[in-house]
């Protein structure tokens, strides 16, 4: 390693840093902006963030019902040094900016290590020209896995990366002091980290020359991991034996609780370990000892169970790889470089000497590798990364670009925004959808209604004690694309609306757009209504058919204020095919967020469920938005088709073949209280 200084005045670096952290944190905006941004894992984050602001030690809500610190699980100390930035701006976009903002500023150090590494040698008495520095600072802002990491919403592993780099920069400037301060930081974000510090220290022992430090670096990462598992996680544990096993052993169980599914995915993963090791391998492999440190932790990931896929690329821990594979560029570039230089010495001295020069056909020459290498990253990123360089982004593909589940914000984000910050008090525990409780999170109680490991809403009857409010979204409009269907869909949260419809100690008080308030002890005169019967099926003739439902009767009243009230009897003709599910949604025309899902005939008992020649009367009540004007309103109500990923839409594409949303009544609004 050097001590050469080098210049930070290159407009290709800045131009660089500056675009890619613009777009990263652009693109992080909006997937939170457009309720794309889970409670798992930024909300828990800035629950903790924001617990840690206010003195505590980083509490956020578990799904056993209790609040957990983050410094019992992975020691996350380093999340006090964001309880500042929080406090001035309360909001988790606050995180998104950082983390954004911090990724970016690690291509700084390595610009510097490859120009002294590379571009300085390689220039001898003569001006330096920065072409290593450069390649590799695009190489590192493009690298796929670390722009995924800082996509997927906040955390410390993507926080830690560059503070790697920041420390193995100041190694290389031999400026001990600093290297401690940054090594010291990347320790504080995460225990694991300690295995990565560890493993550095193995690196300068056995191969940079640097043993003293290598000694003294590999020791204080076994320290420091010792006395954050051993000593800090059993201290900020919960005080029940119970709870405080259930963190280490559901974080266990949640990554590496299914092995015996490793062995029918091998091809998945192999094919991911390309994907993280793969760009940089062309010259990576020269400089395959600094790859080590990061080997154990890309093994467990690749290994890993966790639900989703966990060991996908897309996922945050590899960020902490990818400081190591830049070194190993750099290295073996250095490496090549001093290859292709000794062997110029040795035909320059066989020339002076009268000797024939070794027999070699011209090698690739340092340049041409690094090039291709960074080319081959970019199109890695430009294939494998949701960003404005895929051509996916742009084509309006699902699940790509300003599709609605990724970076598209529509006007029912929007809506919601408002909503929640409106009407949901500040600091009431509560339950949530999971997308809806990220932007809810600066309070000491935050579950979801129903969490992302769940087939249904499992946990919700146990936690709803602890909680004054819950916010199901009946209109769930998240999906992703699989390769056997999509998750997420219309019905997400149905199953916790059935339980909280059932529960008698919550009463539905308030919706906008399909997202639903229930309240705790809710006054009679505010509970909205809704209740399904059967009744007797007097023959008259149908007003409307739905496929195989008649529509019998519909009246629809103003009760008062914002408040209506719809009667619906349906009658079944013949059941639903295995499979088939259906929801009634109405609308009052003209009225933007007056979208009504008829709770009763989805939630209570669901119209796949009933019975052939069945008459059912359901009864329900709904607000109608606060800016809804005096006047006269045409009631609209459709069926749609529940396995449609397009169903929370509620239009042409899902709605029942052969149907429309139909005028089925008016109502008569007058002034809404606000």
């Amino acid at each position: 390693m050097t001590a050469m200084r080098p210049t930070l005045r290159d407009p290709i670096l800045w131009t660089g840093l500056l675009l890619s952290g613009a777009v990263l944190c652009w693109l992080s905006i909006a997937r939170y902006d457009g309720f794309n941004a889970g409670m798992y894992d930024l909300g828990n984050m800035a629950q903790a963030i924001w617990s840690g602001a206010r003195g505590e030690p980083l509490l956020y809500s578990r799904a056993e019902g209790f609040r957990a610190s983050r410094l019992a699980g992975h020691v996350e100390i380093g999340y006090f040094l964001f309880a500042p930035l929080y406090a001035l701006w309360p909001d988790p976009r606050v995180l998104l900016v950082a983390q954004a903002a911090l990724f970016a500023l690690g291509a700084i150090p390595v610009y510097r290590i490859a120009w002294r590494r590379i571009d300085a040698p390689e220039a001898g008495s003569q001006a330096v020209r920065p072409y290593a520095a450069r390649c590799l600072a695009l190489m590192y802002l493009l690298y796929p896995t670390a722009q995924t990491a800082v996509l997927f919403d906040f955390h410390a592993d993507t926080v830690a990366a560059p503070l790697l780099l920041f420390a193995l920069d100041a190694l290389d400037r031999r400026a001990l002091r600093q290297y401690v301060l940054w090594i010291a930081l990347a320790l504080s974000l995460k225990f694991y980290v300690a295995a990565l510090v560890a493993g550095i220290g193995v690196v300068l022992f056995l191969w940079e020359g640097r043993r003293h430090t290598g000694a003294l670096t590999a020791l204080a990462g076994l320290a420091y991991g010792t006395v954050a598992f051993f000593a800090v996680r059993p201290l900020f544990a919960p005080s029940s034996a119970g709870a405080a096993g259930a963190v280490t052993t559901s974080y266990l169980a949640y990554y590496f609780g299914a092995l015996n599914e490793i062995m029918a995915t091998i091809p998945d993963r192999l094919l991911n370990a390309v994907v993280v090791f793969g760009p940089a391998l062309l010259v990576g492999w020269r400089g395959w000892r600094w790859l080590l440190p990061g080997l154990p932790l890309a093994a467990a990931m690749l290994l890993s169970t966790g639900p989703g896929g966990a060991f996908d690329y897309r996922y945050h821990h590899y960020a902490l790889v990818v400081p190591f594979i830049m070194l190993a560029v750099i290295d073996g570039a250095a490496r090549q470089r001093s290859l292709l230089a000794r062997r110029r010495s040795e035909a320059f001295a066989a020339a002076v000497g009268g000797r024939s020069a070794p027999g070699r056909r011209p090698g690739r020459t340092w340049q041409g590798d690094l090039g291709v290498t960074a080319g081959i990253v970019a199109i890695f990123s430009a294939l494998l990364v949701n960003a404005p360089l895929n051509p996916l982004f742009w084509l309006g593909v699902p699940g790509y670009g300003f599709d609605r589940s990724v970076y598209g914000v529509t006007p029912r984000d929007g809506r919601l925004a408002a909503f929640v910050a409106a009407r949901v008090p500040d600091g009431a525990p509560l339950a949530a959808s999971t997308f809806v409780a990220t932007h809810l999170v600066n309070r000491e109680i935050v579950y979801l209604v129903r969490y992302p490991f769940e087939p249904r809403a499992g946990r919700l009857p146990d936690l709803l004690p602890q909680v004054q409010f819950a916010l199901p979204d009946a209109l769930f409009d998240w999906y992703l694309q699989l390769d056997d269907g999509y998750g997420g869909g219309i019905d997400y949260d149905r199953d916790a609306i059935a339980v909280l419809l059932r529960n008698p100690a919550f009463g539905l008080v308030d919706m906008d757009d399909g997202l639903l308030v229930f309240a705790r002890n809710a006054a009679p005169e505010r509970a909205l209504m809704n209740r399904l019967m059967v009744v007797s099926d007097d023959g008259a003739p149908a007003l409307r058919q739905f496929g195989q439902l008649d529509l019998v009767r519909a009246t629809i009243e103003a009760i008062d204020g914002r408040r209506l009230r719809a009667t619906f009897v349906w009658r079944l003709r013949e059941p639903f095919k295995p499979g088939e599910r259906y929801v009634a949604v109405s609308r009052l025309d003209g009225v933007p967020g007056a979208r009504f899902v008829h709770l009763p005939g989805y939630a209570m008992r669901p119209v796949w469920e009933w019975r052939a020649g069945d008459a059912v009367e359901e009864t329900f009540e709904v607000v109608v938005p606060t800016e809804t004007s005096p006047g006269r309103y045409v009631w609209r109500t459709g069926w749609y088709d529940v396995s449609h990923p397009d169903a929370a839409l509620t239009d042409a594409r899902s709605r029942m073949a052969g149907t429309d949303d139909v005028p089925v009544g008016e109502v008569e609004m007058g002034n809404v209280e606000r």
